[in-house]
């Protein structure tokens, strides 16, 4: 029998899944990444702060984190990990899909993808601001823009490149922020949904092997300046990517990476809701 959306049921299966994805021990993952992250993109600048004798602004170290092509991979790989387990297709799901409709119980686990996906990068955002020792404000910080006009030297220094002047000299930093964490966020939903499409099928190994290598063919483009680099999530991802350093005319519209992600999860949204018809609610699916 065909049910129809049910707002109450949708919003019931997607609290059950959250509670049970925050309550889960594996959560450490994400305070032992916010360590790394600490170490990787708030000391560096930090650095730079002392030296000039100036404050950074809080946000700039999410942005910058958000923005590394180290961390952008490294971003979705643990968000992969943390919602790896879901769907949850365990012996009590055929009794949930009975009472509510299969279209009802993937809606809520689309909208637990939603919440989880915002709670994760809200996490670090405010995990990155506790720990920035920075200031609060509404333009990028002088540590960031003329710094090197300072210190010339350090040019090609890990550091000096966090926050490349492809960012600060074409957006401000509400912009970067706001397009950091759309892109991302959209990545990682979208990196979700592939995994949620395998599992469907039963093959749950191989959906997470086929993120892995699309985040590496990503990192591969990119790094080798291939202008198909645009075809994968990965380029997409990186705001100042998109921009030259001084010019205004932008290297790719940011416009046609939202239009990319919207299509790629619009796609892959319809292969799950056409699997749902042949999925068998009887157990796990390894």
């Amino acid at each position: 029998m065909v049910r129809r959306i049910n707002i109450r049921a949708m919003g019931a299966i997607a609290r059950a899944e959250y509670i049970r994805w925050v309550t889960n021990p594996r959560m450490i993952i994400l305070a032992v990444f916010v360590v790394f992250m600490r170490s990787l993109t708030v000391e560096p600048l930090l650095e730079h702060a002392a030296k000039m004798g100036m404050p950074i602004n809080v946000l700039e170290p999410f942005i910058a984190a958000g923005n590394s092509s180290f961390l952008a991979l490294m971003l979705p790989l643990l968000f992969l990990v943390l919602i790896s387990d879901y769907p949850i297709l365990a012996e009590n799901t055929l009794f949930v899909v009975h009472r509510v409709g299969r279209m009802n119980w993937f809606l809520g686990q689309f909208l637990f993808l939603l919440m989880a996906d915002i709670s994760f990068l809200g996490a670090l955002l405010i995990a990155s601001i506790l720990i920035s020792g920075g200031t609060f404000g509404t333009d990028w910080s002088d540590v960031v823009t003329k710094y090197l006009s300072v210190y010339p030297a350090e040019e090609m220094s890990f550091a000096s490149n966090l926050l490349p002047s492809n960012l600060y000299n074409q957006l401000t930093l509400g912009q970067a922020l706001l397009h950091t964490l759309l892109l991302l966020g959209a990545n990682l939903l979208l990196m979700a949904l592939i995994l949620y499409v395998f599992k469907l099928m039963g093959r749950r190994v191989l959906g997470i092997m086929v993120d892995i290598l699309l985040m590496a063919g990503g990192i591969a483009a990119w790094s080798l300046g291939l202008d198909w680099m645009w075809g994968f999530p990965m380029a997409n991802t990186l705001v100042w990517a998109h921009y030259t350093k001084i010019l205004r005319e932008p290297v790719y519209p940011v416009e046609n990476s939202y239009i990319y992600f919207g299509i790629f999860i619009t796609v892959v949204l319809i292969c799950c809701i056409l699997l749902l018809k042949k999925v068998r609610f009887l157990g796990d699916v390894k």
